[in-house]
């Protein structure tokens, strides 16, 4: 059984990802006989996990219709999050996106609160899309706090308040939607979904920056997001830089708390009020509340302290890269954020600073992409993440013969 399992899972694997098209193709990637293949494809066609799509270029003899995921077979509920908001999307099978809401959150309102906002959103959307309960697949939730993968709680994280540690979230979740549930950092969730359908789809090996209010990054080597020991991996943006910036973690000097967008605000501020920056001055008599797009206008204007600003921001966090391309050896690092959006300075300050600090071999070949698309990404990543999960061959082994996977495959 567990052969069949692996096997199936490895047929299963190639047609939703698209590497085979057909019987053929399945053949000469995985190596596995004819008959073998077919009786895997016959089980997922009598199952309707695949389809038979459109015809394929004929080769000589009959042609025969191309093998394709039954997209439409059921739906994923996603939910990604950063500092002061979240997006609630619904995809389908396939990780496409077919409905999503953005909305401003206060996560000190604690967990129950905050997840009856998600659920509520979840059931307009599945109305509105003519599904029901029965439909949903499974759960992706993408967060900014560390997690427990294997038990779908969350642990001790300086992102969120003290009242999320230790929820229960994957429990809560799958008894109100009878449905499996993951929970991953917001960081990994954008390196999952870059490496699956956006800009690293063809990567192996990079490194996803995520620089906004927080700063951190999501790890994909040799295929496999890094998630370490505790979940807590790609904490970059606790990198002892130096000084004496107090961070959310407690500690003084850390790159966040240094160069983060928050960081960043609180200096601007700090410029208006003491009159050392009129710009900021001006924008603080107006009665408007600094955001990051008014250091990127300062910036292009030519108001000092916002230049200084976000050179340095990008020079420090370009340095914390360069360290961490040097122990990784990323054949790419993507730069997602508001940060990055702040313009030709703060890219050519970061870039600037990782050749600098860089081995030089390490950067011959580094391609550095920026990107503007975390939202979409966080959403395409979390359907992914429960999409891979459910298809292995140990999900597979809990649920192929009752048609849709459950809460019950996470028991046992």
């Amino acid at each position: 059984m567990v052969g069949e399992l692996d096997s199936l899972s490895a047929v299963l694997d190639l047609i939703r990802t698209g590497e085979a098209k057909g019987r053929p193709d399945l053949q000469r990637v995985t190596g596995l006989g004819r008959g073998l293949i077919s009786e895997r494809v016959n089980q997922l066609l009598r199952s309707t996990i695949v389809v038979e799509g459109d015809l394929s270029a004929s080769t000589g003899g009959r042609a025969a219709r191309e093998l394709e995921l039954n997209a439409g077979g059921g739906v994923v509920l996603v939910y990604y999050a950063q500092l002061r908001h979240f997006l609630v999307g619904v995809t389908d099978l396939s990780g496409k996106v077919l409905a999503s809401h953005h909305e401003i959150c206060d996560f000190g309102m604690g967990p129950e609160h905050v997840l009856g906002l998600v659920e509520g959103r979840w059931h307009e959307m599945l109305a509105e899309l003519g599904r029901s309960a029965s439909d949903i697949w499974g759960i992706g939730v993408g967060v900014p706090a560390h997690s427990n993968f294997e038990s779908g709680t969350f642990v001790d994280s300086p992102s969120l308040p003290a009242n999320w540690s230790g929820y229960p979230l994957r429990r809560a979740l799958s008894a109100k939607f009878d449905a499996p549930v993951w929970l991953e950092t917001c960081d990994n969730v954008l390196a999952l979904g870059a490496l699956r359908t956006g800009v690293a789809r063809r990567q192996s090996n990079f490194v996803y920056l995520t620089a906004d209010l927080a700063v951190g990054c999501g790890i994909v080597s040799d295929g496999r997001v890094m998630r370490g020991a505790q979940g807590a991996a790609g904490n970059i943006g606790h990198i002892t830089i130096g000084g004496d910036a107090l961070c959310r973690c407690g500690r003084r000097g850390c790159l966040e708390a240094v160069a983060g967008g928050e960081a960043l605000l609180r200096e601007a501020e700090a410029a208006g009020r003491s009159r050392e920056s009129r710009y900021f001055a001006e924008r603080l008599d107006s009665g408007a509340a600094l955001n990051i797009r008014d250091l990127a206008i300062g910036a292009r204007q030519g108001d000092e302290i916002s230049q200084q600003l976000v050179a340095m921001s990008g020079t420090t966090i370009g340095m914390a890269l360069a360290a961490t391309i040097n122990v990784l050896n990323p054949a790419m690092v993507v730069a997602d954020g508001c940060l990055p959006q702040l313009g030709d300075l703060f890219l050519a300050s970061m870039r600037e600073a990782i050749y600098r600090h860089s081995l030089p071999f390490v950067t011959r070949e580094l391609a550095i992409v920026v990107v503007d698309q975390s939202d979409q990404t966080g959403l395409a990543g979390a359907a992914q993440m429960v999409l891979d999960e459910i298809f292995l061959p140990s999900c597979l082994a809990k649920w192929f013969e009752t048609g849709r996977p459950t809460a019950a495959i996470h028991q046992g």
